[in-house]
């Protein structure tokens, strides 16, 4: 039995590294995505900006052309005010529509003054994301080739781990032990096996009960950890 563990352990070395470069081929483009979506995001911002600008620059213009309009009627009402001097009823009535028209064209010049202010503060922050995008967009790049390089990499170097794995297992593990292994390797990411010190599994941590620790030790039959089914073994055995 402690041959079939020294070739379980054997093959748990290339498993680990196997599962290894299976995590690193998953996280690579993880990253590439979640790389992408930032940019996309800013992006989103960006364009977002531009329209709340674009509004903003419609509203000034209507507002320019109000101000115009109410100019030219403020300007027709003094006209039509200085010819009436005689009427004073009517007079007063121009001079309270000449009154109100400034009040208009005031309120909408503030409001005309407050909108630029807006534009100018979203042109800059547009200009600061857009500055953002282009960083982000060179480094995603650079990225995206080393994406590529790496899974390249690893990707051929897991190919020649599975082999070896084929002429590994082709060893005398029997077909059961093999088995068990095979499903806790899945389960367990890599790691089917522990090592046991002072009655402790060092994978889980768990103190184990005393005859299982003993079993164990005599290495006649392979014995797993109670509390995470790991196969159990002492390390001046292995």
């Amino acid at each position: 039995m402690q041959e079939v563990i020294q070739a379980l352990l054997s093959l748990q070395e290339l498993d680990t590294e196997i599962f290894r470069l299976q995590r690193e081929l998953r996280r690579l483009p993880q990253e590439h995505a979640r790389r992408r979506a930032q940019i996309q995001a800013s992006t989103s911002r960006r364009d977002e900006i531009k329209r709340k600008v674009m509004e903003l620059k419609v509203r000034v213009k209507e507002i320019d052309d109000e101000t115009n309009s109410a100019r030219q009627r403020m300007r027709k009402v003094e006209h039509e005010a200085s010819n009436s001097r005689s009427d004073v009823a009517l007079l007063a009535a121009y001079q309270h529509q000449i009154r109100t028209l400034r009040k208009e064209i005031g309120t909408a010049e503030e409001e005309g003054v407050g909108l630029l202010e807006q534009v100018d503060a979203a042109q800059i922050e547009q200009d600061k994301i857009q500055a953002e995008i282009d960083s982000l967009e060179s480094e995603f790049t650079e990225f995206s080739e080393n994406v590529r390089k790496e899974t390249d990499a690893a990707q051929e170097a897991l190919d020649r781990l599975k082999q070896e794995r084929k002429s590994r297992m082709a060893s005398s593990i029997p077909a059961e032990s093999l088995g068990l292994y095979d499903r806790l390797i899945q389960s367990r990411e890599g790691i089917a096996l522990a090592e046991i010190d002072g009655r402790v599994c060092q994978a889980c941590f768990m103190e184990v009960p005393p005859n299982l620790s003993v079993r164990v030790a005599r290495a006649v039959q392979l014995a797993q950890c109670p509390s995470c089914d790991r196969i159990l073994y002492l390390r001046q055995l292995a």
